[in-house]
Parts: C-alpha cells; structure tokens; sequence
C-alpha cells in the first residue's frame, strides 16, 4: 500500500518478483498532487513461477496544476504458466490546469497468462457539485466529498489509523494546506 502526498517532486517504483508457483501480490496505491507538485510512481511486477497473480490498483488526485504520473511494468516470464495479472489507474483532475499520464509497460513471454491494464481519466462534473450545493455542502465540501469518495477504495485497504490520518491529508490537500 503506497500513498503520495504534499511532496513537491516524488518517485516512488517499488517491485516484487514472485519466483514460486502460485505466489501473489497486491499493490494498491493513491496520489495527490497539488500545486508546483510532481509525483511520479507505480510499480513493477516480475512473474517468473506457475499460476502466479497479481493486482494492481491505484488511484491518482490533481489540482491546482499538479501532475501525477503513473507507470506500471508487468514482466511474464516464459516459466510463468498461466499467469494472471490485472492492472487498473484510475485518475481524478479537479481543473484544467493540471494533469495525469498513465505509462503501461507489458513483456508477456507465456502464451498461457492472462495481462490486463486499464485507465481511467475523469473530471469532477459540475452536475454533482451542484446536487450535493442543493442538499447544503458549500462547493468546497461537495468537492471534498466527491474526492473522498474516489478514494475510499483505497481507504478501506487501510488499518483505520491511516485510513483516518489518509482523510485528513485527502482534507488539507483540497483545502491547499500542503504543498
């Protein structure tokens, strides 16, 4: 579990090499970059044993000009017998101004494995903000909540200490805080 928050530059590419039959990982991850900030992180997964599986599941955060950058590198090995690997970054921008990149990298030597990768990219839609300004949150609460809904995948991964101390920094990031 990896969380990137209120750096001004940040790269962060841990790896797992799983060598024995029906090893797994899991990787889960979240970015919030703000103003001036540049988190670039993923993660490379190695399959070299048979029946090995991996997640990946990350979710990325920018306002204000920030710029979040996601690689990931899947390698199947030829010993890899069906091999199973699943890899999803969904991004979240707040603005016009700042940016998300998703860079998959796949080498797939087995012909049995099954690799998938998917991305995400969306906006806040104006239509939500004004629903939940209609039901009483102002329009920074409502962005609030929409951001921690997004992330509440992630949160649930979580022990509840840093799932609490993961809400307060989602809060101070939108507040403008850190950074």
């Amino acid at each position: 579990v990896s969380g990137s928050f209120g750096s001004h530059v940040s790269y962060l590419y841990p790896t797992t090499i799983m060598e024995g039959a029906r090893s797994s990982c899991e990787f889960t991850g979240i970015t919030f970059a703000g103003a001036t900030q540049d988190l670039d992180t993923g993660c490379k997964v190695v399959m070299n044993g048979a029946d090995t599986t991996a997640t990946v599941n990350t979710k990325s955060i920018s306002k204000d000009g920030g710029v979040n950058t996601f690689r990931s590198s899947v390698v199947v090995g030829r010993r890899a017998d069906r091999a199973r690997c699943s890899v999803s970054c969904q991004s979240l921008m707040l603005d016009d101004i700042s940016r998300s990149d998703t860079i998959p990298a796949m080498d797939v030597r087995n012909a049995t494995a099954q690799v998938g990768h998917e991305a995400t990219i969306g906006r806040i839609s104006d239509d939500t903000i004004l629903y939940l300004m209609s039901r009483g949150c102002s329009e920074a609460e409502a962005r609030t909540l929409v951001v921690n809904g997004f992330a509440n995948p992630v949160s649930k991964e979580l022990p509840m200490e840093y799932a609490v101390e993961m809400n307060n920094l989602i809060k101070l990031e939108m507040e403008g805080a850190i950074g």
